[in-house]
């Protein structure tokens, strides 16, 4: 219990840290400074630093998993990609193409049914066009962590998310690029088989605010305990 108290602290110092910036004062000064209000200036600076902490708290929860998967002797994050902003990823303009046309198709033709073996398809094409393709694009991604399983031999690619509650548009993005980042990591460690590397939509609660059409909810999304019970063994959830 001690472990997990310090290992939040800690994540939460690191946090307050990141975010306690002359830039990030100086906008919140000039943004307030230009408005009359009655609220004293002072308290709306304040409030203004503080609702940006609040919007830093997914990536609590993303630094909070990184901490925690550093912790596990029997995993290893992949540095290079892991936790890094803008990450540069190239995806061939096929799996570009196959992704989006896959969104639409899904919107359009949802059967639950047919779900999991399609986005297993959906998988095994985009591995054969980075494989193949020459015709490449680049784009810039947040990859949330990436990590490999010493026990099993694979790789982990996983967006991490506070809670399901976007609303349609966000949701459709998420989904949208959640797969492309998976196409651009595909491309960048050079995948050959859908069985060794698994992209992973991980919720840290367990609520679900509607289905997804795009991934399948038994394999390839993981909400609230199940991402600790599979990979962690020195913190429950």
């Amino acid at each position: 219990m001690n472990d997990i108290k310090k290992l939040i602290k800690n994540t939460i110092v690191q946090i307050l840290e990141d975010n306690k910036t002359d830039a990030l004062i100086k906008k919140i000064v000039k943004k307030h400074d230009e408005k009359v209000h009655f609220i004293p200036f002072r308290y709306r600076v304040f409030g203004g630093f503080l609702q940006s902490l609040n919007i830093q708290f997914g990536n609590f929860i993303e630094v909070l998993i990184h901490d925690i998967v550093k912790t596990e002797k029997n995993i290893e994050i992949v540095k290079e990609v892991s936790g890094i902003k803008n990450t540069n990823l190239k995806i061939s303009i096929e799996s570009d193409k196959l992704i989006d046309e896959y969104i639409t198709d899904q919107q359009n033709n949802f059967d639950n049914n047919h779900l999991s073996n399609k986005f297993i398809e959906l998988q095994k094409q985009i591995i054969k066009n980075e494989k193949h393709s020459q015709n490449i694009v680049s784009y810039k991604h947040d990859v949330d962590i990436c990590f490999y399983s010493k026990l099993t031999g694979k790789y982990f690619y996983v967006e991490i998310k506070y809670n399901d509650d976007h609303d349609t548009g966000k949701f459709v993005d998420i989904n949208r690029k959640f797969l492309k980042t998976y196409a651009g990591l595909v491309n960048h460690f050079k995948v050959n088989d859908i069985n060794t590397f698994k992209p992973i939509l991980y919720y840290f609660t367990k609520k679900i605010m509607k289905g997804n059409i795009y991934i399948p909810e038994t394999t390839n999304i993981y909400r609230g305990d199940k991402l600790f019970s599979e990979f962690f063994k020195t913190i429950t959830y």
